[in-house]
């Protein structure tokens, strides 16, 4: 028997999901997506404390972040103290001036040391904290976008998955990029193209959306102008935020807006991930599937997509890239980008997932943004094929999964 559990943390605003996966030989896997909240720390420190009790204080097999924005990580050092490390950590690739780029949004808002840490040097940050192993994840050109697409498994053996000797391993058959050589065999990068999944039983799919460098390039040459330097630093801007406190934030939310619409670069990056059953479940091996009342043997899967911006662009290079339609047809629940904000989803979205069962928002009452704006609530109950919203707070956590045998 496999015990699934996944859950949609009650941080506030910001996001912490967690899966856990625990087999009857007393074998256990668990994986965590992002760890930030800018609501009270009461609620998150909680949620980290029940995490940790429900996994036995064993270290983290995957920590996945979806973006650099401290609402999605500045609880990760925390998270990754109390448990000793993680024997993986997955995230998106960001070049120097994008880190940059995450330093000086950061900065403005108020950033905690924790998050700015982290942004000046991912790599470092995660080893100090014991990851075990780093793997950063780079947009594909979309010209090779349908190489590697399908996982190459044989029919999986339920009774070996069931049986127990069972071992959780990784199976890692993504794409490599050879462009970028660490000089540190802990430290891997990888396209978002093929598969990733535990002992062929369960998948992880990714994406990063590729981003427009020559509106990046445009952006950068407008900081330095602003700076007054031919090129600039996590000091310079520290410096220049620091004697310049007032004007800086305006002047960059015209750049921003000039280049890019009004900060939407940073939270572009964030890593959609997929998961969901590699094996052909059917009745026989369930025993029950919380939160799915109408499950017939399929929609099982989740899609996570941290604050992307959600629109046609996006989806057209989701759907290059993830030519299956499985990935679309498979997911049950979908978590509404940058916690129902205005312009990160568009209505033809939801035709490309017809079969959602829970339509997930992760907010905090009482926040000053307004989340979920009423907007995004009208065009899901418009929109969409089927399903319920789920309003994920502070005081509402969210939990589903499965048991199988």
């Amino acid at each position: 028997m496999i015990d699934i559990d996944f859950k949609f943390h009650a941080v506030g605003q910001g996001a912490f999901y967690s899966g856990v996966f625990k087999h009857r030989n007393g074998k256990q896997f668990s994986f965590v997506y992002d760890c930030g909240s800018h609501s009270s720390s009461q609620y998150i420190d909680q949620e980290i404390s029940n995490f940790i009790t429900d996994t036995n204080e064993q270290k983290i097999d995957i920590l996945f972040i979806s973006h650099f924005h401290s609402d999605h990580t500045n609880k990760i050092a925390e998270l990754l103290n109390q448990k000793g490390g993680a024997k993986m950590a997955i995230l998106p690739y960001l070049t120097p001036e994008e880190l940059l780029l995450a330093y000086t949004d950061v900065s403005v808002s108020g950033g905690d040391p924790e998050t700015l840490a982290f942004i000046q040097n991912p790599t470092g940050f995660l080893l100090e904290r014991k990851v075990e192993q780093i793997i950063y994840i780079h947009p594909s050109d979309e010209n090779n976008s349908n190489t590697n697409d399908e996982p190459n498994l044989k029919e999986p053996d339920l009774e070996r998955i069931l049986s127990p000797d069972f071992e959780f391993q990784i199976s890692n058959q993504l794409v490599p990029n050879e462009n970028i050589d660490e000089q540190n065999p802990n430290v891997l990068h990888y396209f978002d193209l093929g598969w990733f999944s535990i002992v062929g039983f369960w998948e992880f799919k990714f994406f990063n959306k590729h981003r427009d460098i020559i509106k990046f390039n445009n952006f950068i040459s407008d900081i330095k102008l602003l700076l007054g330097i031919s090129n600039f630093s996590f000091s310079d801007i520290a410096n220049y935020i620091t004697s310049n406190p007032t004007s800086f934030e305006s002047n960059l939310n015209a750049i921003y807006s000039r280049n890019f619409g009004y900060k939407q670069l940073i939270n572009d990056t964030s890593l959609i991930i997929y998961h969901g059953p590699l094996i052909n479940i059917d009745r026989e091996h369930l025993v029950d599937l919380r939160c799915f009342p109408f499950w017939r043997g399929r929609n099982t899967g989740s899609l996570l997509t941290g604050d992307i911006k959600f629109n046609q662009d996006c989806l057209n290079q989701i759907t290059a890239k993830w030519i299956n339609r499985k990935y679309f047809d498979n997911v049950g629940l979908f978590q509404i980008p940058h916690h129902g904000a205005n312009n990160y989803l568009e209505p033809l979205i939801f035709a490309s997932y017809p079969y959602v069962y829970f339509w997930v928002i992760n907010f905090g009452l009482g926040n000053t943004h307004k989340h979920p704006r009423q907007q995004i609530i009208d065009m899901i109950e418009r929109c969409k094929v089927r399903g319920k919203i789920f309003l994920n707070t502070q005081v509402n956590a969210f939990n589903y999964g499965c048991r199988f045998r």
